[in-house]
């Protein structure tokens, strides 16, 4: 009977072991969840990145939130934009065309790429005996070669028809998207060490995707 008790102990000591292996990630692997889920909008990435940071910053500083959801509210808040310039019955009439012009758009942002340049630990100066990991990064993403021939005209006084056509031109356009462009940015994963093993994580993601945005959309219009 202690035998058995002892081999059972062992057994779970081991798989304790094995499941704090694998927890621990390069700061490559983290880099990659904290991009797919704040650009890409992928659920099951940070539903492993949650798993990943409950093992030490626990659960209160986890992302509850379905980024499906969010890309979707993302397309009607562009939509609404749009819309609004717009006579209010031209507006009700070209609503279809301009949600899917805008969701190409998102979409294809959240298509992008990421290249890994560099991956070092620095010392962090804002921070008393804090270290970081600095990964350089190239995105890149993909965009029409030239728009120049799409003009809507006086979006006050144009009727509908023309602007449903005007939308949907523009849409088979992004859809067809034949050029890359692409920026190289830093983003920072803070260091937290437990013993021999190191953690990694980042305070406001967010601005991953700030300022991939901005570049994005800078290179659209």
């Amino acid at each position: 009977m202690k035998i058995f008790k002892a081999i059972l102990v062992a057994m779970m000591i081991l798989c304790i072991q094995n499941l704090k292996s694998q927890n621990i990630l390069k700061p490559e692997t983290v880099f990659s969840l904290y991009f797919n889920s704040f650009v890409k909008y992928d659920d099951d990435s940070v539903k492993e990145l949650n798993s990943y940071l409950i093992n030490f910053l626990g659960k209160d500083n986890t992302y509850r939130m379905n980024l499906r959801d969010a890309y979707n509210e993302r397309v009607e808040y562009f939509t609404k934009i749009f819309l609004s310039n717009l006579p209010p019955d031209v507006a009700s009439e070209c609503k279809k065309e301009a949600q899917d012009y805008f969701n190409v758009l998102v979409n294809n942002f959240k298509e992008g790429k990421y290249i890994i340049k560099s991956v070092k630990s620095v010392h962090n100066k804002y921070g008393q005996n804090e270290d970081l990991s600095e990964v350089v990064y190239e995105a890149s993403f993909k965009v029409p070669s030239d728009i120049s021939g799409f003009e809507m005209g006086n979006i006050k006084t144009i009727d509908a028809g023309t602007i449903k056509k005007y939308l949907t031109d523009l849409t088979d356009h992004f859809k067809n998207s034949d050029k890359t462009i692409s920026v190289e940015h830093t983003f920072n994963l803070y260091e937290v060490k437990y013993g021999r093993d190191t953690y990694y994580w980042n305070g406001g993601p967010q601005e991953l995707a700030w300022k991939l945005n901005e570049f994005y959309f800078k290179n659209i219009n």
